[in-house]
């Protein structure tokens, strides 16, 4: 063998013992020590090239990686490859409030190790992040070179590990995050494999960096198509809901829509509704839609005027954009009740100008029977006076009701006296009577008197409506609070408002009690109501003084001259009675 070969076997041998092989079959072995030294020169020098090269190939794969949980457990692999001698490669991630988090891991057998955090100033991340350096520790559980954290030793114990080392993961000089090479046994790492994971802490730093803000740009471009779909549905639910206003979509056809965009259900709250008052009184005030239990509210509102609410029940929570398309829909909402309030008014107007002409006695001009045609009613046809009253409740609430209901079956209707009227077409006031009762009721709370009169061609619409009206009188004053009836079902009382019979009545009051009147009148006393309390409570004398609050000999004396003035018989079975009806009639004919 030449010189040549022993020089080609320096370079190329597999181990020592090839190389003295080939440097005593050349001769030279007086040069073997000076060879052994150039051997291990190349080999230190292959070593590295190949460590380098790893290094570096695994940097390309790292920009590659885009999610952070991704990267870090690629970070955690590829460090267990570059130094092999490690037991378990794990990484811990800083968190908002300066502690730390164990993310990733290789090498790791403890189930609560993975997920480990330490606090602030607390284990080695605080030192290393004190200094910016990596850091070596001998025995870790006996440090005490560190603070310790509770969670963090018994991991360590529970997976048996007893060295560790850690290099920092740096951008801009601010430490993000900790690479940590452990093993179960003292060893310290050498200057290579400490060099070889600084390095590699650079590049691993970087990767991280450029997933976060890949993340986040992934995040703002969702984001931005989110923003951007917002505005389409916005642009398209708009459209939408014009679209079916400039058809002559109603309020509820309108609420449909909204519900069927905004996947939920919608309701339209009228104005004087009881629920959610404070959120719709909040949402009016502000100006935008109020978070309630079960959904949102918004107030409904044109030039300064309350129209309600829209209230959209909905289990999940809108973002800012489908805010905004909630009050979209609730400002176009709101034209819309405003335009459907305006003509019910303009239609309620023209029914309680026709209505009050009826029952006040004047005759309709031609265009305005034109119009009651238009509308349904026949002036010239057959129809009931319909009168209802109430001893609670707003007045107004009760014409309401009853105009909804006249217009609702071809009549017309309003208020009227101490209630509301109404003229339906009919023949039968009783049917007619409780077909209204127990309609309104529906609508009223409280006790409600409905009286109706029959249609008479020889009676005016005015007269059959005071007919109506005094019937309802009567039963109030008789203490009825809920009933209906028709005028004719009230038999007798019926004397007491027909003006036919008015002469009727006052001769017979004049020939049973016209002696009390006169006694009455001329001496201011008071034997007409003394009378009356006798019937109403039985004959019972002390009973009657109780409810005249006089002295019970006050009442027999009065008694005694009503006896002296009518006769002493007046107590018989059947002057009684005819005293008796006598005295009921004059008293509902002055309290009506």
């Amino acid at each position: 063998m030449t010189v040549a070969d022993a020089l080609r076997a320096v370079a190329t041998s597999a181990d020592a013992s090839e190389l003295e092989q080939a440097m005593a079959a050349a001769g030279l072995d007086d040069a073997l020590d000076a060879a052994m030294d150039v051997f291990n020169v190349l080999a230190h020098l292959r070593r590295r090239q190949r460590e380098l090269t790893g290094l570096y190939a695994t940097a390309r794969e790292l920009t590659t990686v885009r999610a952070i949980d991704e990267v870090l457990q690629s970070i955690a692999e590829r460090a267990q490859a570059l130094v092999p001698s490690a037991d378990a490669s794990y990484i811990a991630v800083r968190e908002a409030d300066g502690g730390f988090t164990v993310r990733a891991s290789i090498g790791l057998t403890s189930p609560s190790f993975k997920r480990v955090r330490t606090r602030p100033g607390t284990g080695m991340a605080a030192r290393i992040v004190r200094t910016g350096s990596s850091l070596w520790i001998r025995r870790y559980v006996g440090s005490d070179a560190i603070v310790h954290e509770e969670g963090l030793d018994a991991a360590l114990a529970e997976d048996r590990l007893v060295s560790v080392m850690g290099v920092p993961l740096k951008i801009r000089n601010e430490v993000i995050g900790i690479l940590y090479a452990a093993n179960r046994f003292e060893r310290p790492p050498s200057a290579e494999e400490c060099g070889l994971l600084e390095a590699f802490a650079d590049h691993a730093a970087i990767a991280l960096e450029n997933a976060r803000l890949f993340g986040q740009l992934d995040a703002a471009r969702c984001a931005a198509e989110k923003d951007a779909e917002t505005i389409r549905r916005a642009a398209r639910l708009h459209d939408r809901l014009t679209r079916l206003v400039l058809e002559g979509a109603d309020v509820d056809e309108v609420a449909r829509e909204i519900s069927a965009v905004f996947e939920g259900d919608v309701r339209v709250l009228q104005r004087d509704a009881q629920e959610l008052q404070e959120a719709i009184a909040e949402s009016w005030r502000d100006g935008h839609a109020v978070l309630t239990d079960g959904g949102y509210v918004t107030a409904l509102g044109a030039g300064g005027a309350r129209l309600g609410a829209l209230l959209l029940e909905i289990d999940t929570l809108l973002s800012a954009p489908e805010m905004r398309n909630l009050e979209t829909a609730a400002h176009i909402l709101s034209l819309l009740v405003f335009r459907q309030q305006a003509i019910v008014e303009a239609e309620e107007r023209v029914h309680g100008q026709l209505f009050r002409e009826l029952a006040t006695g004047g005759t309709l001009r031609e265009h305005q029977r034109l119009l009651a045609r238009a509308r349904g009613f026949d002036p010239d046809g057959s129809f009931v006076a319909v009168f209802a009253r109430r001893a609670s409740g707003r007045p107004a609430d009760l014409a309401w009701a009853m105009s909804s209901l006249a217009r609702s079956h071809a009549g017309l209707g309003g208020e009227h006296g101490l209630g509301a009227g109404a003229f339906l077409p009919g023949n039968d006031a009783g049917e007619l009577a409780r077909f209204v009762h127990d309609r309104l009721k529906q609508e009223l709370r409280g006790g409600l008197v409905v009286c109706a009169a029959e249609p008479q061609q020889s009676v005016a619409s005015d007269a059959q409506m005071r007919l109506a009206e005094r019937s309802a009188a009567l039963l109030h004053s008789l203490g009825r609070v809920d009933a209906a009836v028709s005028a004719h079902e009230l038999g007798l009382y019926s004397i007491l408002f027909t003006s036919e019979r008015s002469n009727e009545l006052a001769a017979f009051l004049r020939t049973t009690i016209g002696p009390l009147c006169e006694h009455d009148a001329t001496h201011g006393t008071a034997l007409l109501d003394t009378m009356h309390a006798y019937f109403r409570e039985g004959g019972n004398l002390a009973r009657t003084a109780r409810a005249l609050y006089v002295h019970p000999n006050t009442v027999v004396k009065r008694l005694a001259r009503v006896a002296a003035l009518l006769g002493e018989d007046w107590q018989s079975p059947d002057r009684a009675l005819e005293l008796h009806m006598a005295v009921q009639l004059r008293w509902l004919a002055d309290h009506m």
